[in-house]
């Protein structure tokens, strides 16, 4: 067994659900769902996307799989049923089978055999089987690089109140070539408009430590609240009136504004 080191890979301390659709509609069945383009998938590709409710928010964030005969969504620990029913209830005439994974799922930190779902920065693989022979990573270290990859964390830093735009995941979740998915009228209106939403998630690059739950502020006003922190990072839904380069109080530590590193991601 290896130790988790930063130059070696490790198991990370989260086990996401997989849920399988199979049969001849099961590619064009999705298309019409979620936001990401899934039909010229190749065998062991993957792309991330979003599954939004009809009004256009964020329902579930998502990794697309394609094996040789399915194509699987990946989401968040313990939400695998809630996925499953949800897109279930559209299968309608078609010949989709939809299962959730039963064998483990795992993340492996570093390079590995499985499928990408790499973050920036961090080399991410996911494999469905057998345990890797690898130890658990601490979870703080983990979340370490979630924060400074950028990744938001669902019912932590985007919610199902989360516009879109917002996440920053627009630019690598949405195809805007695909045609129709759910809530795809809200995200195409927004995007015409230059994504000029309410509030942005942002990076923020403390002067100190930032705490879970600091209050950030900016021109004497409060602008939003640290939802996630490692050290001198922290993640941030921040109004619009914040823009990236800023400087803000956050707690008792002044921090940069930073674009989010993931929303380059294509």
């Amino acid at each position: 067994m290896t130790s988790p080191r930063s130059d070696t890979p490790w198991l990370a301390p989260e086990t996401p659900e997989v849920v399988w659709f199979a049969g001849p509609d099961a590619p064009e069945f999705l298309n019409a769902l979620v936001s990401q383009e899934l039909g010229d998938m190749t065998p062991g590709q993957t792309r991330r996307s979003f599954l939004l409710v009809p009004q256009g928010k964020l329902h579930f964030l998502l990794w697309a799989l394609r094996d040789e005969e399915r194509v699987g969504l990946v989401t968040d620990p313990g939400r695998g049923d809630e996925l499953a029913t949800a897109l279930g209830r559209y299968r309608i005439g078609v010949e989709v089978d939809i299962a959730r994974e039963t064998g483990g799922v795992w993340v492996v930190v570093g390079e590995w055999v499985g499928f990408d779902v790499s973050w920036p920065g961090v080399e991410r693989h996911l494999v469905i089987g057998d345990r890797p022979d690898l130890d658990e990573g601490p979870p703080d270290e983990y979340e370490s690089l979630r924060i400074a990859a950028g990744v938001p964390k669902w019912g932590v830093d985007v919610d199902e109140a989360t516009i879109p735009h917002e996440s920053g995941l627009v630019a690598s979740s949405v195809d805007f070539d695909k045609g129709c998915f759910l809530g795809q009228e809200l995200v195409a209106r927004i995007e015409s408009r230059g994504a000029n939403t309410p509030r942005h998630l942002r990076l923020l690059a403390g002067s100190g430590d930032i705490t879970t739950g600091d209050v950030v502020a900016f021109g004497g006003e409060d602008v939003g609240v640290v939802t996630s922190a490692t050290d001198t990072l922290g993640l941030a839904m921040l109004r619009r009136v914040v823009a990236v380069g800023d400087t803000v109080e956050v707690g008792r530590v002044t921090a940069e504004v930073r674009e989010l590193p993931l929303k380059s991601q294509g």
